[in-house]
C-alpha cells in the first residue's frame, strides 16, 4: 500500500470518527445536562482547537511526521475510551470538557499534517490531483461520520454510537502504525526557538503576497458557506414549510455537488492558464446559486442550486492548494497549514453569528446582500491583486518561486 493512500484511510477513518463524536455527545449533553453546558462545552473546545494549533505546530515541525501522526491517533484513541466510559456510567460536564480538550489538542496535531501530506507523499507532478483526491475523501467522511452515527443511534443507542467511535478510533491507530518512517526534519529547534516561532505561520499569511490574498479569499468563503448546511437549510425548511425529511436530502445534494465540482470543475480549474476568470467565474456560480437558494420554496427548485453551490465552493477552496503548499520549505509548512485552519475557524465562527443574526432579524431572503456585498469584494481584490495570479499561472518550479521573486522572504521561511 502506498504512503499516500495510507493516509487518506487514516484521515477518512478520522473525520467519520470526528462526525460521529460531533454528533453523539452534544446530544448526550443535552439530554443529561442542558443547552448552556452543550454552549459550554463547544466554547471551550473551540478555544482549544485554535491553541492547540499554533502552540503544538513549531513542535510536530521538529519531529517526523509519522510520528507525530502516531502519538495523536493514541491519543485520540485514549480519549475516546475515556469519554465512552464517562459517559456512560459517570456523566460529568467538567470530565468531557477535560477528556474532549485533550482528544481535541491530538486532533491539533494531527490535522496540519493531512493539510500538508498530497505535497510530501507523491511526485511534484500529481501533486494537484493528490490535494484533489484529498478533499473528496475528506466530504465523504464528513458527510459518512454523522450517517453513521445516526444509524448507531437510531439501531442501538447514544452510548453504542460513542463505543463505535472508540472502535473507529482504534482502528486509525492500527492504520497510523503502518506508516512508514518519516525522513528527520532537517533542523531540530530548541524549545526556546519553538515558543517564539508560534505565531510564524500567521506572520507567513500576512507577508506573502500570495497568502494574502487566498488568506482573504478563505475567510470570505467560509463566511459566505459554512453556515450553509447546519443554519440556512434546516430555517428554509423550516420557513418555507417543507418536509422535515428533505434535510438529510438537501445535505447530501450540497456534499454531492462538492464532489461532483472536484471530480469535473477542478481539474479544468488546475490548468495553470487564465487562473483569475476562472476563479472569479466559481464565485459567480456560487453567488447566483446561493442568492437563488435563499428564494426557492420548493426542495426541487433548492436541489439544484445547492448542487451548484457545493460544486462552486469546493472548487474555490482547492485553488491553488498544492502550490501552496509546495512553495512553503518542509520546515515551515505545518505551522502554516495550522494557521490555516485556526483562521477558518475564526471565519466559521464569524458566519454563524452574522448569518444567525441577518436570518433572525431580516429573514432567509436578506442573505441576498450578504452575498453580493462578498462577491463585489472578491472582485475588487481580485481586480487590484496581481501577484497572485503570476504565483498560480507561473510553469517554473514552485519550490523556488519565493526564492526567485522574494529572496527576503524565503530567508524568514528558511531561519
Amino acid at each position: 500500500m502506498s504512503t499516500f493512500r495510507t493516509y487518506l484511510y487514516l484521515e477518512l477513518l478520522l473525520w467519520i470518527y470526528l462526525g460521529c463524536w460531533n454528533t453523539t455527545l452534544p446530544l448526550i449533553i443535552v439530554q443529561r445536562g442542558s443547552l448552556f453546558e452543550l454552549a459550554v462545552y463547544e466554547t471551550a473546545l473551540a478555544f482549544a482547537a485554535i491553541i492547540s494549533m499554533l502552540c503544538f505546530a513549531p513542535r510536530v515541525e521538529s519531529m517526523r511526521r509519522s510520528t507525530a501522526l502516531k502519538a495523536g491517533c493514541i491519543v485520540i484513541l485514549f480519549a475516546s475510551a475515556l469519554r465512552y466510559l464517562f459517559a456512560s456510567n459517570w456523566y460529568s460536564l467538567d470530565a468531557l470538557i477535560l477528556i474532549d480538550v485533550i482528544a481535541v489538542a491530538a486532533f491539533g496535531v494531527v490535522q496540519p499534517l493531512f493539510g500538508i501530506y498530497p505535497a510530501e507523499t507523491v511526485d511534484k507532478h500529481q501533486t494537484s490531483a493528490a490535494f484533489r483526491i484529498r478533499r473528496i475523501v475528506v466530504t465523504v467522511g464528513r458527510v459518512a461520520g454523522p450517517l453513521l452515527a445516526g444509524i448507531v443511534i437510531a439501531v442501538y443507542s447514544l452510548d453504542i454510537s460513542l463505543l463505535f467511535s472508540s472502535i473507529l478510533g482504534l482502528v486509525a491507530v492500527v492504520i497510523a502504525m503502518a506508516l512508514p518512517i518519516s525522513e528527520a526534519p532537517t533542523k531540530p529547534r530548541s524549545t526556546s526557538h519553538r515558543i517564539n516561532e508560534i505565531f510564524l505561520g500567521l506572520k507567513l499569511k500576512c507577508i506573502l503576497p500570495p497568502e494574502q490574498f487566498l488568506t482573504c479569499s478563505g475567510l470570505l468563503l467560509g463566511l459566505t458557506v459554512t453556515a450553509i448546511v447546519p443554519m440556512l437549510v434546516p430555517t428554509l425548511i423550516h420557513t418555507r414549510n417543507l418536509a422535515e425529511g428533505s434535510a438529510g436530502l438537501l445535505n447530501a445534494v450540497f456534499a454531492s455537488g462538492a464532489i461532483a465540482g472536484l471530480l469535473i470543475l477542478s481539474p479544468i480549474i488546475a490548468k495553470r492558464q487564465n487562473q483569475r476568470k476562472k476563479y472569479l467565474g466559481c464565485w459567480s456560480l456560487l453567488t447566483f446559486s446561493l442568492c437563488a437558494t435563499t428564494q426557492s420554496d420548493e426542495v426541487w427548485l433548492l436541489i439544484p442550486w445547492l448542487f451548484f453551490a457545493g460544486a462552486a465552493s469546493a472548487c474555490i477552496t482547492l485553488i491553488g492548494m498544492d502550490k501552496r503548499v509546495m512553495s512553503i520549505p518542509s520546515g515551515a509548512r505545518v505551522r502554516l497549514m495550522a494557521s490555516t485552519l485556526v483562521i477558518s475557524q475564526l471565519g466559521s465562527s464569524v458566519s454563524f453569528v452574522i448569518t444567525g443574526a441577518i436570518m433572525s432579524k431580516f429573514g432567509t431572503a436578506s442573505l441576498v446582500w450578504l452575498y453580493l456585498g462578498v462577491f463585489a469584494v472578491i472582485v475588487l481584490y481580485s481586480m487590484r491583486s496581481k501577484e497572485v495570479w503570476q504565483f498560480l499561472e507561473n510553469d517554473a518550479e514552485v519550490e523556488l518561486y519565493y526564492q526567485n521573486k522574494h529572496p527576503k522572504l524565503a530567508a524568514v521561511m528558511a531561519t
